[in-house]
């Protein structure tokens, strides 16, 4: 059953049946399935900045907003704290061994795989890393994870296989081999990075900061910025069309998470996960 499986996910045309389902999704006769969808997975409306009511599409219920001050950001006041990202799960996370990235039990991949290039790569070669998966039912949207400034950002092309916890399992280089887009900070002078991995059916990744945007191209998009970009955390990253992963790299001996993370368990954008050294 594995095997078939695993076949069908890698004959299925994921990139076309993505577009398909991001463009249906953004159609105004998608509305239909928003009030469904938040009482099948028991989504919290009151959360959300808007009534159900006013979503013209399925994809605005996706990436709607929420209220200030539904996602309290801990420890605000001191600029080496660094919190979640997103809403998902903690998949993975530790240190990363001559470059290696723990995708599953068993399976690795390399942060030169993962980033596109090997001198963007270097900073993280023996830093720590954190893998967050948002499930479709998560809210949406990303924010900044720490204090600092974006210095650019990488677009790399490529598949879109789903990130659920079968295909990192089975899937072999799954996020090196799906689209994804990098956005690199510096922090206090030190480097930082987060990776916004593409998955089946996620329409797009779009970021706050630039124009740049997944799922549009085949060509490689990368940009360094003349003047850096600053930003504090909880501030808005951008957003996902559905639900997907995010990784998070930190170069050598500057992170440390707090004890008893709790992998594989629920997070929640601005929750506290270490600080900086």
């Amino acid at each position: 059953m594995k095997s078939l499986h695993l076949l069908f996910l890698h004959l299925l045309p994921k990139n076309l049946v993505s577009r398909v389902i991001g463009a249906l999704a953004s159609r105004s006769i998608s509305k239909i399935a928003v009030k469904w969808f938040a009482k099948r997975y028991k989504i919290n409306l009151e959360e959300a900045q808007e009534p159900i009511g006013s979503f013209k599409t399925l994809n605005d219920f996706f990436t709607r907003k929420l209220k200030d001050g539904a996602r309290p950001i801990e420890d605000s006041e001191n600029p080496k704290a660094i919190v979640s990202p997103v809403d998902g799960k903690i998949a993975q996370f530790g240190p990363i061994e001559n470059g290696g990235i723990i995708q599953a039990k068993g399976r690795e991949y390399t942060v030169q795989e993962l980033l596109g290039d090997d001198k963007e790569a270097e900073p993280f070669i023996n830093g720590t890393f954190m893998t967050i998966y948002l499930a479709p039912t998560d809210y949406h949207r990303m924010h900044h994870y720490m204090d600092g400034e974006v210095t650019g950002f990488r677009y790399i092309p490529g598949t879109l296989f789903p990130v659920n916890p079968f295909s990192v399992a089975n899937i072999e280089n799954l996020f090196p081999i799906n689209e994804r887009l990098t956005t690199y900070y510096d922090c206090a002078g030190k480097s930082a990075a987060i990776v916004k991995v593409g998955a089946t059916v996620v329409g797009k990744i779009k970021v706050t900061y630039s124009d740049a945007e997944s799922n549009i191209s085949r060509n490689v998009r990368a940009e360094t910025f003349s003047e850096k970009i600053p930003v504090k955390k909880g501030d808005e990253l951008g957003l996902f069309a559905m639900g997907s992963t995010v990784v998070m790299l930190f170069p050598e001996g500057s992170a440390e998470f707090i004890d008893n993370l709790p992998t594989d368990e629920k997070v929640r954008v601005g929750q506290k996960l270490g600080h900086w050294n």
